[in-house]
């Protein structure tokens, strides 16, 4: 199962993301959250404490290539494997949920436009 939760800020978005990774990583044994917001807030939501929430890793930009399949479209492929990408970044959080933070915008990176 996939399941997205979008919609505008402040809307709650990441409570109710947190609140039903939890619940399904309870009745499934796990679940993979990733958190694309440029300022995420998702491990707070998911319970773990600011700092450690702070200290997680992003998946960098450099594991994947753009450019253009045979029929010119534009494509995004991944350089690593979805799992190894997983072993490396992924963070444990309480009830079975491992957290994956794709996109926050790091302090070097704010007004490079």
């Amino acid at each position: 199962m996939k399941v997205a939760v979008a919609g505008k800020g402040g809307s709650g978005k990441t409570t109710i993301a947190g609140t039903l990774a939890r619940v399904l990583a309870r009745e499934t044994g796990g679940v993979l959250a990733i958190d694309a917001d440029p300022n995420p807030n998702l491990a707070v939501s998911l319970g773990l404490d600011r700092v450690k929430a702070d200290a997680i890793e992003p998946v960098p930009h450099s594991f994947s290539h753009h450019g253009k399949n045979a029929d010119g479209a534009y494509s995004v492929e991944l350089d690593v494997t979805p799992e190894d990408i997983v072993a490396r970044y992924g963070k444990a959080a309480p009830d079975g949920v491992t957290l994956l933070l794709i996109g926050r915008v790091e302090p070097h990176q704010a007004g490079a436009g």
